[in-house]
């Protein structure tokens, strides 16, 4: 009795690693090009995350921003008409190379552009703009200090070269009126992400917001919302010629900056922007919360793992071109999904890696398959010269023996002739008879073997002459109607004068020959077979007909394979199951058809067409 060995789980383990190593090492060169697909997706990825941003932000065009958000921006040539006390200051002022923040300070035109915002009841007020040593020492009145210290507005701090904080003139004791304006830029020089400033000071933004940034250490990313262009933005003159609408700055933020040309512009994704203009679009996103999020690399490597794996499943699964329809479709779907995603949920997700990751997969995996088919063409080449050969022997020993057996059979069949003419007895000449017919049936069967021989051989060929098809139907049926005169069977023929077709005359006459012979062998004594010959319009057709007992339909397309029979005449007649497969396989090299239609206890009619334009060469090779 045979006893089941229990295995350990430590055993289970160990043998089904060992079957995965087994299964990945006879498929390692599959997994080796997967994993140099993915790989290089994921290179592709690493310099997606940092090119991308810039990309889609200019793709995506001016987006409706915040219209809470108004920007105040005091440009040099504002400040010029304002001081005219400055006029000659200014006649040269397009050769000044370094206006920095203290040269737009003017306590009477800030006072008096504070007063005409303030006015509006704003939500806040955030002055970009850093006034502190740099403007020297002020004084101020009761009401200017009450309107320089209002808690709407919040005035701008820096910090030095060596991070030291640097507080405007206009501090309060807490320290509650003061935000950080910097901005910092990348490697490359251009402003993409803000970061969290120090606690004991708050980024600007956050102070007129009142919102706090998310915590991160990498930098948020700015949802850039277009040019500076999206923002409601007033003049300076405006403002203090009353050129605004009453409610400009009711509810709104307002942000005042001006046009510097100490670090005058900064390079954004959106092109060149100023410091308020930046502030503006990290206001918004911070009103919106619209900051871009992203899952961490390792989940779009993950992703990307199996976007590998469908891409080489499509291409060693289906035809080149479907396989390159599909991964154009999936390519483009991701990057338009991409898009819409960045655009609707703030949500980035890689759109040029994928389509870098599909292209590897189709160069790679393509010479991967040609590989593969090189070596299926040669396997099958060596198996077809291996079945060619097997085939030449077969037919080489059907053929010598099937010729051996004609030459004993010729001399028992000249015995048989010589007996009966020497000997007269009824009983022996009986014998004698049917020993000539048992040896002519075997002989047919022999002829008929090497028939099958010789047309399923590869160097065989038809020949195709100009002849009469009504002459040669004659020359079969003179051969077989002492056949049919022994079953008391008449012949009719009904053939339809035509001219001259171009076929291989001896073929179509072995055919002509099949098809009455079997008609005679399959009609009863007393019974009638009918030969027509007739023209269409493009070829001309051959019909026998008899009245037999028929086949059935279950029979009809089974009796033209090779050494096939009706079911029910294996034991009624002897036959090979030869002829109606030869008379399908002559008349199909001639490009003609052959059709057949019987009812049981009526008869059979068995046809054939041959085209009237034949386009057969001389020698046909199957």
């Amino acid at each position: 009795m045979l006893r089941r060995v229990q295995k350990t789980p430590s055993e289970h383990l160990k043998f089904r690693i060992e079957l995965l190593l087994r299964y990945f090492s006879r498929r390692k060169g599959f997994w080796l090009r997967c994993i140099l697909c993915w790989a290089i997706g994921c290179i592709a990825l690493s310099n997606d995350e940092i090119m991308s941003y810039d990309e889609r932000f200019q793709l995506r065009g001016d987006q409706k921003a915040s219209e809470q958000i108004v920007l105040v921006t005091i440009r040099q040539s504002d400040f010029a008409m304002i001081y005219d006390a400055r006029t000659n200051f200014l006649d040269n002022m397009s050769e000044v190379t370094d206006i920095t923040d203290s040269f737009f300070w003017n306590k009477e035109i800030w006072q008096e552009l504070l007063i005409k915002i303030l006015r509006q009841d704003p939500e806040s007020v955030g002055v970009t703009l850093y006034f502190g040593d740099n403007v020297g020492t002020l004084r101020l009145t009761n009401e200017e200090y009450r309107l320089f210290m209002d808690p709407r507005v919040v005035w701008a701090s820096t910090t030095n070269s060596l991070e030291r904080i640097l507080t405007p003139i206009f501090t309060n004791r807490e320290f509650n009126n003061l935000g950080n304006n910097e901005l910092r830029r990348d490697e490359d020089g251009v402003v993409r992400r803000v970061f969290p400033q120090r606690q004991e000071m708050p980024h600007l933004v956050e102070k007129i917001t009142g919102k706090k940034f998310p915590t991160t250490m990498a930098g948020l990313p700015i949802n850039f919302r277009g040019s500076g262009r999206v923002f409601t933005q007033y003049s300076l003159s405006e403002i203090l010629y009353d050129e605004v609408p009453y409610d400009a700055f009711r509810n709104k933020i307002v942000l005042i900056g001006a046009e510097t040309s100490s670090g005058p512009v900064y390079m954004t994704p959106m092109g060149t922007l100023s410091r308020a203009e930046i502030l503006a679009h990290i206001t918004d996103t911070v009103l919106g919360s619209k900051w871009i999020k992203r899952l961490p690399f390792w989940w779009y490597a993950f992703g990307f793992f199996f976007l590998m794996m469908l891409a080489v499943f499509l291409i060693t699964t289906y035809p080149q071109s479907v396989a390159l329809f599909f991964i154009g479709w999936i390519g483009t779907l991701l990057a338009a999904l991409s898009a819409w995603f960045f655009d609707t949920f703030f949500f980035w997700s890689p759109a040029l890696s994928p389509f870098v990751l599909l292209a590897a997969c189709w160069i790679i995996f393509i010479g991967y398959q040609a590989t593969k088919i090189e070596r299926k063409n040669f396997r099958l080449q060596q198996e077809q010269q291996y079945l060619q050969e097997l085939e030449q022997l077969k037919n080489n020993f059907v053929s010598l023996i099937s010729h051996d057996l004609k030459t004993p059979i010729a001399k028992i069949q000249a015995i048989i002739d010589r007996l009966l003419v020497q000997h007269h007895a009824e009983e022996l000449g009986t014998d004698l008879r049917s020993l000539r017919l048992f040896s002519d049936e075997l002989n047919r069967y022999i002829q008929s073997i090497l028939k099958v021989l010789r047309v399923e051989s590869r160097d065989f060929k038809i020949h195709t002459d100009v002849a009469d098809i009504n002459e040669v139907i004659e020359e079969a049926l003179q051969a077989l109607r002492p056949l049919a005169r022994e079953k008391s069977i008449a012949i009719h023929t009904t053939l339809e004068p035509m001219f001259s077709l171009e076929f291989d005359t001896t073929l179509i006459k072995e055919v002509v020959i099949n098809l009455v012979e079997n008609a005679i062998k399959y009609t009863p004594p007393g019974g009638s077979i009918e030969v027509i010959s007739e023209e269409a319009e493009e070829d001309v057709r051959v019909i026998v007909k008899d009245t037999g007992e028929g086949i059935k339909p279950e029979d009809m397309e089974k009796v033209w394979g090779k050494f096939t029979r009706g079911s029910d005449q294996d034991l009624r007649s002897k036959g090979t199951g030869l002829g109606l497969y030869l008379v399908k396989y002559f008349i199909e090299l001639h490009g003609g058809k052959v059709k057949m239609e019987s009812v049981l206890g009526q008869g059979t009619s068995v046809s054939f067409t041959l085209p009237l334009d034949s386009e057969i060469e001389n020698e046909v090779m199957v």
